[in-house]
């Protein structure tokens, strides 16, 4: 191995032990889908979304290798994971609803118009913050056939 042009040997190398960690996820999801047409030119859906998600992991424990190794091959290995599975867990819930609508103006032209509304509340902001929050899109399209 080369640092700079200076050769280095490595004698020994010893990687690192490892554990199984038990992680659980649950995840509960329910979607609803309506769709209804009024008349042959005006198509109207709708739906909802619910999804409850919620996951953790269960403690670390990692072998101390200096018992099987030695100290003098690994004197600085203090892990400590014993904090981890606070900051892993995952807990939110997410509720979604749209409505839409799609006119056919002529046979080659048809107007569209949806509007979705969606809120997210996560209850352990630990992998990427609190992300909870709401958002309400609209859009209107034009949809030309041929």
């Amino acid at each position: 191995m080369s640092v700079d042009g200076t050769d280095i040997a490595l004698q020994e190398h010893f990687g690192s032990a490892y554990t199984m960690a038990d992680y659980t996820s649950n995840v509960h999801s329910v979607y609803f889908n309506a769709s209804f047409m009024p008349t042959d030119k005006l198509s109207l859906n709708g739906s909802v979304l619910f999804n409850q998600s919620k996951g953790s992991l269960k403690a670390v424990n990692f072998p101390d290798v200096r018992e099987m190794l030695g100290e003098e091959h690994l004197p600085n290995q203090d892990f400590d994971f014993s904090d981890m599975p606070d900051y892993s867990d995952l807990d939110y819930t997410m509720i979604q609803f749209g409505l839409g609508a799609q006119f056919r103006a002529t046979p080659v032209i048809t107007l569209t118009g949806n509007i979705d509304y969606a809120d997210m509340e996560d209850n352990q902001g630990y992998i990427y913050g609190v992300e909870s929050g709401s958002y309400l899109l609209l859009r209107a399209g034009l949809k030309y056939d041929f």
